[in-house]
């Protein structure tokens, strides 16, 4: 799948922790501070 460069760190949260808790059965909320973190480390 090829990368979607328009989505923003909060974007990003809000869509693992929709999987997480939807998927895996978990009730946490994915920090946008740790996302960003991560983002800042892929190729742009």
């Amino acid at each position: 799948m090829p990368a979607n460069k328009q989505l923003q760190g909060i974007d990003v949260a809000e869509i693992t922790t929709y999987i997480y808790n939807e998927w895996g059965g978990e009730k946490t909320i994915t920090d946008v501070k740790a996302v960003k973190k991560i983002l800042d480390t892929c190729e742009k």
